[in-house]
């Protein structure tokens, strides 16, 4: 890990000395056969790809965790749990697939356009992560002390206000680790989003258009510009936000852990 990270580093440095920070981190354009090396396309992507992914993820994994573990009991909380697991199994390929057959023709219907853009691709990885972000979920939950719970009926409060009040409240640090994870998922996740991103290094604000990310654009170049060359710089300064950012969900993770 050091001696990739180093790398990194020494071609982020090399290109920012040469073509400057600015260009590079804030330009709206990545044409390296014109000397053009904005990134900033990028990021919007990976950016507004994950806020999309955590919208649509987050509300629908929380409630198949509670159903599964404190709503049911018996043969349907180990189906719904047993799905979980199925799914989470399923590649990203697969999903790429999905979305590529019903959310690209979905988003075109309802928003207009190609269908192909930052939106299906939220879309898709967001159903995609459901499963992962569910199962870490129900953990969490499960994990909660019955003797709360008991006490806040004790107590007088009914099933919803202990769910909301006691075992939420109580599981917030795991239910953050999983949507965390969720997330880490969503930013490094490849062949999914870029079957269904449309592929234009473009930041505009219709979100619906086709755009890419950080993990497409190192998937599209990584072997079209030389290593040794000022594009191949850019690709390991792509490499690297992606690992700057991942790295920040991960040491939020570990302070989660020693705080549980």
């Amino acid at each position: 890990m050091a001696g990739l990270t180093g790398w990194l580093v020494v071609d982020t440095l090399s290109l920012l000395s040469r073509v400057g920070v600015a260009p590079v981190l804030l330009g709206f354009h990545f044409q390296p056969q014109h000397g053009r090396f904005g990134l900033l396309p990028f990021v919007w992507g990976s950016v507004v790809v994950g806020v999309l992914a955590l919208v649509v993820s987050v509300p629908l994994a929380v409630a198949w965790a509670v159903v599964a573990t404190k709503r049911i009991s018996g043969r349907a909380s180990s189906a719904m749990t047993t799905a979980m697991t199925a799914l989470v199994a399923i590649p990203s390929v697969v999903w790429g697939w999905w979305g590529l057959a019903t959310v690209v023709p979905a988003v075109r219907g309802v928003l207009g356009g190609p269908g192909f853009g930052l939106v299906a691709a939220g879309v898709t990885v967001a159903i995609m992560v459901v499963p992962t972000v569910a199962a870490l979920a129900a953990e969490s939950l499960l994990a909660v002390p019955a003797s709360l719970e008991d006490a806040s009926r004790a107590l007088g409060a009914d099933e919803d206000t202990t769910l909301v009040a006691v075992t939420l409240t109580a599981a917030r640090p795991g239910l953050t680790r999983a949507v965390l994870m969720g997330e880490a998922r969503v930013l490094a996740e490849t062949m999914a989003v870029a079957m269904v991103v449309g592929g234009q290094p473009v930041a505009r604000l219709q979100i619906a258009w086709p755009g890419a990310t950080l993990t497409t654009g190192l998937l599209t170049h990584l072997t079209a510009l030389p290593p040794a060359s000022a594009g191949g710089r850019a690709v390991a300064t792509m490499a690297l936000l992606l690992l700057v950012g991942t790295g920040w969900l991960a040491r939020h993770l570990r302070r989660l852990g020693r705080a549980s």
